[in-house]
């Protein structure tokens, strides 16, 4: 009898130690799949700012006739519908609009890309999967001779669910009014590019 009573003993040791083994399993397995879907989101947040930063590029391309008037500097980010109601809808006008209207129009509708076409969620966040969203385009002109062909950057910058160790700190690509390396949540992509305008080396 007493050897039945140690076995048994034995047994419930058993038991508990399976069951906290099973816990801590369970609790590691919650923790990767918490890590992974944050890693997907942010992975799917540079994505997306990636692509919005290259349309922005492409227009600048394909109206380089009108290359300087894309300058929006660092300090002042489009975002938030800052520009307001647009003069002249390019995209069912194409054919009548000037290159300087076509600028701005690019410019407006980029914004709202950056604002997810103006449709907010019910905690007034952009519903565009990127936390307030900031778009800047700085372009360097060659010269007084080629007023648009030159650099041009592309900068977009929203707020991460998590903090970063690449957030945004270094001051001359900082996009908005945002503070250098004070934000860890901070992230934003650069696209860099150069612009030809025919039309300036023309004889």
């Amino acid at each position: 009898m007493p050897g039945r009573g140690r076995a048994q003993g034995f047994a419930l040791i058993e038991v508990m130690v399976t069951v906290l083994v099973i816990t801590f399993g369970l609790i590691s397995l919650a923790g990767l799949q918490l890590a992974t879907k944050s890693g997907g989101n942010t992975s799917y947040q540079r994505t997306l700012a990636l692509t919005v930063a290259n349309e922005m590029l492409e227009r600048i391309n394909l109206n380089a006739a009108q290359a300087s008037a894309y300058h929006t500097g660092l300090n002042t980010g489009l975002g938030r519908a800052s520009l307001g109601a647009i003069g002249k809808n390019c995209a069912s006008n194409a054919n009548s609009c000037t290159p300087a209207e076509l600028a701005a129009w690019d410019l407006w509708n980029w914004e709202r890309r950056l604002d997810g076409a103006g449709i907010l969620d019910v905690g007034n966040n952009d519903a565009s999967g990127l936390l307030e969203a900031l778009g800047c385009v700085v372009f360097t002109p060659d010269g007084a001779g080629s007023p648009n062909s030159g650099q041009v950057r592309v900068i977009v910058s929203w707020r991460s669910l998590t903090d970063t160790t690449d957030a945004a700190t270094t001051a001359d690509v900082t996009c908005g009014a945002v503070a250098t390396g004070s934000d860890a949540g901070r992230q934003q992509v650069v696209l860099n590019g150069y612009v030809v305008n025919a039309g300036d080396f023309a004889p």
